[in-house]
């Protein structure tokens, strides 16, 4: 025997008519139709305030968005930025608060979304690198002392001046051979050469 293939709609449909026709209760006629009481309340009252068409699935799309944004301020950002097509939503931002310092304006993440849903943004130009990396910059170090490496791992405040710290490791056993903090950049060759006597 096949299965009885069905739609809501026509369930729906269905239980509107048996409620007009039958005698039996509201509680007794949800339970033939595997629903609940409120669910059957709900298709009930759906039926009386629009006829079977109301019975139909309805979107589940709120009517109205908090957060949209209105036409007006589309259209004024979109004008800005026709205006300066080369400038960013940051920039657009704080232009458009000088000249409208009494609209609610969107932050510049919802500015920057209105001008790619418009077609207004151009893609970053990718970076050409200048030089290839080492495809292999350590092959060469095949015994402990054969190749040093000196590197700064950046900077950070100290005493209200900068430390810049310089590390010098053998590249084979990856020893620290010495860690010093200088003042700048510059002049780590001496410390180096000095480094190499501790070795």
């Amino acid at each position: 025997m096949p299965w009885k293939e069905t739609s809501p709609l026509n369930e729906r449909v269905r239980f509107i008519a048996a409620m007009l026709e039958t005698e039996e209760s509201f509680s007794e006629l949800c339970e033939r139709f595997e629903i609940s009481r409120k669910q059957g309340y709900k298709w009930r009252a759906r039926y009386e305030a629009g006829g079977p068409e109301a019975l139909a699935d309805q979107s589940r799309a709120p009517h109205s968005h908090a957060r949209a944004v209105s036409p007006d301020i589309v259209q004024l950002v979109v004008g800005a930025r026709k205006k300066h097509p080369t400038w960013g939503p940051r920039k657009l931002l704080v232009v458009l608060k000088r000249h409208h310092p009494r609209v609610a304006l969107p932050v510049a993440s919802t500015i920057g979304e209105i001008l790619r849903k418009r077609g207004l943004v151009t893609g970053q130009r990718r970076r050409v690198r200048r030089s290839e990396p080492y495809a292999n910059g350590l092959a060469a170090c095949d015994a402990p002392n054969g190749v040093w490496c000196a590197d700064f791992k950046g900077h950070f405040p100290v005493a209200g001046q900068r430390c810049h710290p310089l590390t010098i490791t053998d590249a084979y056993s990856r020893y620290l051979l010495c860690c010093r903090g200088l003042e700048r950049e510059r002049g780590w060759r001496l410390l180096a050469r000095s480094a190499a006597g501790w070795a």
